[in-house]
């Protein structure tokens, strides 16, 4: 149980899921995947912190609003580029 994972995250995933279920106890999950708690711990946390990040309100929308933002605003470089050239 020593040293860095090699786990996949699709692994890694899995493993939180078996802890989510509450179909067995952390040791015996530990046990089973031959993994720390303090492992499994962070991994827990870590994608409940992500599942919770990807869940907030208008998050997609704004990098929506930002790349019509960049789009108009490469637009307005390129009118003024033509202007000075001429």
């Amino acid at each position: 149980m020593v040293g860095k994972s090699n786990r996949t995250k699709e692994e890694k995933a899995g493993i939180v899921m078996e802890v989510l279920s509450n179909t067995a106890t952390i040791a015996e999950i530990c046990r089973r995947h031959n993994i720390a708690s303090s492992a499994l711990y962070a991994w827990r946390d870590a994608f409940i912190s992500g599942g919770t990040a990807a869940l907030e309100p208008g998050k997609s929308s704004r990098n929506i609003q930002s790349q019509k933002e960049i789009v108009n605003l490469k637009n307005i470089i390129g009118e003024l580029t033509i202007a000075n050239e001429a």
